[in-house]
């Protein structure tokens, strides 16, 4: 969005806004307060199902399979969802996506308050989670753009970063109070409440957030569309190497940190579970600083350095943790290493969102998604394998992935000379 001024008055540099200005922005707030809800109703609802399971079960088996139930449709409709973004918009896809978690929810917490639940229903809803998930997370993360103006999106993605870490520390917390203090019902209870209340506020988003502003697609359906996705950010450099990152470092890092750390925390540190929630947080503590702190400065001008800078970064701190002798010291490392994501997540969005055809933003936000979870099943087994024979052999060689995907970076002059 450009500003305009009469003709003859030079143009004046605009301000670089502090975080907290985009809650100036109605839209935005909007957005923020329907997100955030969306975001606890995650949280909620995870932990009644985790507990759910196994108060019918007592079967970790069981519990894990639900949990495949729900990722297996997320991942494999993820394009889909970031095509039909662009197709509707990201506005009404999240309204799709929310109100089918609330109309399927309600019902689900009335049948565990009534103690009429079974197996077959849990293993239903956890479809349906996945469905909407597919739909809403390409969907949530294209919407920035076009409720605020190009100036704000590094504040504006500061501030939702900043939330999203703050509810995966409080989220869960709450989430336990309310299947502790009342049982799994309420819970579920509460999920279906926090959407069908942020339902409402994505409601009130201005007219002006509905449609892209691209053209309708001349792709003739659905497959076309995909396709005409991957093409549109493979023949972009600058997508496709932060694509190539992003599928590197998530697969090297959600390894090292899902089925390291645990083991670090487990054994060579003797902390047990709460070991392994002190290095767990100081990852997020780290990334809430780093993300507050891209809101206040701006971004630097060549964003392949900033690609290269993250890398090391990353991959130095991780490498490094695993070969620390005690919980102190890991859980500062992580602390520090937390920071780049935090910094990245905000930069990094802020330029995918300006580069990107308004046309196009849901599905290279899909292929986002993609990059960074798909390949995290398939690491979560490699790095079992490898951290049962040597814990700082993973490590290791999770850093070594990342810090080879930084050179390779730093050596080739497309990305590095990105803006």
């Amino acid at each position: 969005m450009e500003e305009l001024r009469p003709v003859g008055i030079p143009a004046v540099a605009v301000a670089r806004p502090k975080p907290w200005t985009v809650f100036a922005s109605g839209p935005f707030r909007k957005l923020w307060v329907g997100t955030t809800l969306s975001l606890f109703g995650d949280f909620f609802s995870y932990i009644a199902i985790a507990w759910l399971v196994l108060q019918l079960t007592g079967s970790s088996l069981a519990l894990g399979s639900v949990l495949v139930a729900q990722a297996l449709p997320r991942g494999v409709l993820m394009l889909v969802g970031g095509a039909l973004a662009d197709r509707l918009s990201p506005r009404l896809t999240m309204l799709g996506s929310m109100g089918l978690r609330a109309a399927f929810v309600a019902p689900l917490a009335v049948l565990v308050l009534t103690g009429r639940v079974q197996m077959w229903e849990v293993y239903a809803i956890s479809v349906v989670f996945g469905i909407v998930d597919a739909f809403f997370m390409p969907a949530r993360m294209s919407i920035l753009p076009k409720i605020v103006s190009d100036h704000e999106l590094e504040p504006g993605n500061a501030v939702l970063n900043v939330t999203m870490q703050a509810s995966i520390i409080l989220g869960p917390a709450l989430g336990g109070v309310i299947v502790g203090a009342f049982g799994t019902g309420w819970a579920f209870a509460a999920d279906a409440a926090c959407f069908a209340i942020g339902f409402l506020f994505i409601l009130l988003l201005p007219a002006a957030a509905r449609a892209a502003a691209g053209e309708k697609p001349a792709d003739g359906g659905m497959g076309g569309q995909i396709v005409a996705g991957f093409r549109y950010a493979w023949s972009d450099i600058g997508i496709r190497a932060a694509l190539i990152i992003i599928a590197v470092v998530d697969f090297a890092a959600n390894g090292a940190i899902g089925v390291g750390l645990p083991t670090l925390a487990h054994g060579r540190f003797a902390a047990g579970a709460t070991g392994f929630g002190i290095l767990f947080a100081a990852w997020g503590v780290g990334a809430t600083a780093g993300a507050l702190g891209a809101g206040f400065v701006p971004p630097p001008k060549r964003f392949g350095w900033l690609l290269v800078g993250f890398c090391a970064w990353v991959g130095t701190g991780i490498a490094v943790v695993g070969t620390l002798p005690s919980l102190l010291p890991a859980t500062i490392a992580m602390g520090i290493s937390g920071i780049a994501t935090g910094v990245i997540n905000t930069y990094g969005f802020s330029w995918l969102q300006r580069r990107t055809d308004p046309a196009m933003q849901g599905r290279v936000m899909s292929l986002v998604m993609l990059a960074s979870m798909g390949l995290t099943p398939v690491a979560f087994a490699l790095s079992g394998v490898i951290a049962n024979v040597n814990p700082t052999l993973l490590f290791l060689l999770a850093g070594g992935m990342i810090l080879a995907a930084a050179a390779g970076a730093a050596l080739s002059r497309s990305v590095r000379l990105l803006r």
